[in-house]
This record gives structure tokens, sequence and C-alpha cells, in this order.
């Protein structure tokens, strides 16, 4: 994982995360950001766009069972 470090979002520069990371209410938008290097094309370090793009897997199957009705 990055090193956090904590930016609100007015001072982060170009190619900085802007992944939120805390609260802080007393900034603008209460939020802090990571702010680790980002590529040229990316608003999230390899990290936080790992977080930001993972894909959880389906259930494979309905928690109530379902029972096949037959034509009437």
């Amino acid at each position: 994982m990055p090193h956090v470090r904590d930016i609100p979002l007015l001072n982060l520069a170009r190619c900085q995360c802007r992944f939120p990371v805390s609260e802080d209410p007393s900034v603008p938008g209460s939020h802090l950001f990571c702010a680790a290097p980002t590529a040229a094309d990316r608003v999230y370090c390899d990290h936080h766009n790992t977080v930001a793009t993972a894909v959880e897997p389906r259930r494979s199957a309905s928690r109530f069972n379902s029972v096949p009705r037959l034509a009437a």
C-alpha cells in the first residue's frame, strides 16, 4: 500500500492520487486524499486503482431455494 499523505483536494498537484482516504471537517469538502504519484492518464495510484476497479465475484446460487413450477 502506498504512503498515505492526507492532502486536501485543492492542494493536490497533477499526477497525484485523488482517492479519498480520510475525513477532516476542518478542510473544504471534508475529505483528505492519498496524493501518491500516479501515471499521467490515471487519477489514482496503482494501489487505489486496483481497489477502485476490483470486482467482487457474483454468488453462484441464490440463498433462496427455487422450486421449479409445473405447468397446470
